[in-house]
């Protein structure tokens, strides 16, 4: 248990851990309260089942001479209202220590989701090459609430319940010790069997709950991502099936989990009626009959109705613990930075950008992918020179996009150096050669938002720049689409990854994007493959118009988008087998012969 408790105590965030002492104090002063209001319902029916109590008890005498009473009706009806007033006021404190802890555990789920994904944004690169996009959403907007729910919040009821039956234990003993004690260890004895017999099945089922939430998130995302081959293909029943059975476990397990946690009440109810029965037999049966007996009976029967649903609750926070201390695990293993993040930064300024007025250079560098053992290159050596246009070609699996992504910053060399002039690129300068960068995938990434939203990508609308907007577009060759055939124009929504536009459309976004803040080192990864060739050749337009002025590194299949090319670059099997301009590779490069022909 302790080992649960000091896993939910790394989870916060530590300026919200003191927030946890007021808790705590809160939940003192209320448990005091409560046992205050069980108390108080002693001399109250002391003085009404026997009114002579009061000349017979010193401090009854002594509170009732002190506030002046003159009759001892007047006096009981004192003691009610005093009763009354500490037994309402501790059920206040309840509901405000109840408030208190839901609000506080739900406070933690937000903190709790936005720290994992500030942590996930600063991973490496690398980091999502090996993680599944759904696992890390089901993590965040899942397992959080789960650890919340689960855990944080029955933990905290649990602290609370658990020193209001102290108190309420402490009291009973101090009136009845023998039949306190025989309360306190039937509870807690059947409580706790019940506990030890589940302990390793909650587990169990707590890992199993873990696995199969991953599984269904995972198969709902594929199935959503790959929407239209599912449907041409006819694959939706088999998709359905790999969601139904992880979902299916999952929901049993939730289920059984939930069922333990309350089954244990059904039988403590059974035992607590016989046993307030014996107890009414057994009082009555001494010295003093009714008379003596029903003060007792009444703070039995008033503590008996608060301290069986404590004991349950603390059962019931204990199991929960239990059952989900896998996802606390798959939380805690998930929290707080790791080698390679990169804290967040500001904008860098234009004048701080690290722009190359020489050459981009790599030296012999060689990069292998986590979980493999072939390199995806090796030893590889180039150097591209500033403000030309230069081509990356090579067969599939020859390394291009690897160089691309190690160009970028992306990616860490395991070898050699990258560097821009004189200036290596490593974790003190990568920001600063960001900056300066452009990149235009094959596949463009487009947000369920304007068309000026998606060139500006992630900068909130009343801070994007439309006069950057206008001069990207214009240079994308976008501007004129945008204009004459959007409603909106730049204001139009373009739907979730642009579904509404065609193609070349999309790839024109692509690169008005990369061009929105002027960059100064432009990437195009086979950014014009799956493209016609009319539209290959727009695009293409569009990108040779900037010639001249920036650094282009083009990579691609078609070997006619390299022609212009001042220089280009064969790879082969994670190495550079040739280099040179279009006419000499044709004339003597063999590797680059072979990708002409098309072997």
């Amino acid at each position: 248990m302790l080992n649960i408790i000091g896993k939910l105590n790394a989870l916060l965030d530590p300026r919200d851990r003191p927030k946890v002492l007021l808790l705590i104090l809160l939940m003192v002063v209320t448990a005091f309260m409560q046992t205050g209001g069980v108390a108080s319902i002693m001399p109250f029916l002391s003085v009404l089942s026997d009114p002579g109590v009061i000349q017979r008890s010193e401090w009854l005498q002594g509170i009732y001479l002190a506030l002046g009473f003159e009759t001892q009706r007047a006096f009981l009806y004192f003691l009610g209202v005093v009763s009354f007033v500490v037994f309402v006021t501790g059920t206040a404190l309840q509901a405000l220590t109840f408030w208190a802890i839901t609000r506080y555990s739900h406070m933690q789920q937000y903190e709790l989701s936005r720290r994992l994904m500030a942590d996930y944004l600063r991973r490496p690169f690398s980091f999502y090459l090996t993680r599944n996009s759904g696992d890390l959403s089901k993590t965040i907007l899942n397992e959080t609430a789960q650890v919340v729910n689960g855990a944080l919040m029955p933990a905290l009821r649990l602290l609370s319940h658990v020193l209001l039956a102290l108190a309420l234990v402490i009291l009973l003993v101090v009136v009845k010790p023998w039949l306190a004690l025989t309360v306190s260890l039937v509870l807690g004895g059947i409580y706790g069997a019940i506990y030890a017999l589940s302990r390793a099945w909650l587990g169990r089922i707590g890992q199993e709950r873990v696995a199969a939430n991953r599984a269904r998130f995972t198969a709902a995302a594929e199935a959503f991502a790959g929407a239209k081959e599912i449907r041409l293909l006819g694959r939706e029943r088999a998709y359905l099936e790999r969601y139904r059975e992880p979902s299916r476990q999952f929901a049993r397990h939730q289920a059984n989990a939930a069922l333990l946690n309350s089954l244990p009440m059904y039988a403590i109810e059974a035992v607590a009626f016989g046993g307030v029965l014996l107890l009414v037999l057994i009082l009555m049966a001494g010295e003093g009959g009714l008379g003596a007996a029903l003060p007792l009976i009444g703070v039995y029967g008033l503590a008996g109705r608060q301290l069986i649903p404590a004991f349950q609750k603390i059962f019931s926070a204990v199991a929960s613990l239990r059952f989900n201390l896998a996802a606390v695990d798959d939380v805690l293993a998930d929290l707080g930075d790791r080698e390679g993040s990169q804290p967040f930064t500001r904008q860098v300024p234009r004048e701080a950008r690290l722009v190359p007025r020489e050459a981009i250079v790599l030296e012999q560098v060689s990069y292998t992918y986590p979980g493999t053992d072939e390199p995806a290159l090796r030893d590889l050596s180039l150097e591209i020179p500033a403000r030309t246009t230069v081509g990356l070609v090579g067969s599939s699996g020859a390394g291009k996009s690897t160089l691309v992504d190690l160009l970028l910053g992306l990616l860490k060399p395991d070898e050699g150096r990258v560097r821009i002039d004189d200036t290596p690129l490593d974790a003190t300068t990568v920001r600063r050669w960001q900056a300066a960068v452009g990149y235009v995938p094959q596949h463009i990434f487009l947000a369920d938002q304007s068309v000026a939203a998606n060139i500006a990508l992630g900068v909130p609308e009343s801070a994007i720049d439309r006069e950057a907007v206008l001069r990207a577009a214009r240079l994308a060759n976008l501007h004129e689409f945008v204009t004459r055939e959007l409603p909106q124009g730049y204001d139009t929504l373009i739907g979730e990854r642009g579904v509404r536009l065609s193609g070349g459309q999309r790839q024109r976004i692509g690169i008005a994007r990369a061009l929105y803040r002027d960059p100064d080192v432009l990437f195009f990864d086979e950014a014009t493959s799956a493209l016609d060739n009319a539209t290959e050749r727009a695009v293409m337009e569009a990108i040779h118009n900037l010639t001249g002025e920036k650094t282009i590194i083009l990579v691609a299949h078609r070997l006619t988008t390299v022609r212009p090319c001042d220089r280009i670059f064969v790879l082969h099997q994670g190495m550079l087998a040739e280099e040179g301009d279009w006419e000499s590779l044709n004339r003597l490069g063999r590797q680059f012969q072979r990708l002409a022909a098309g072997g």
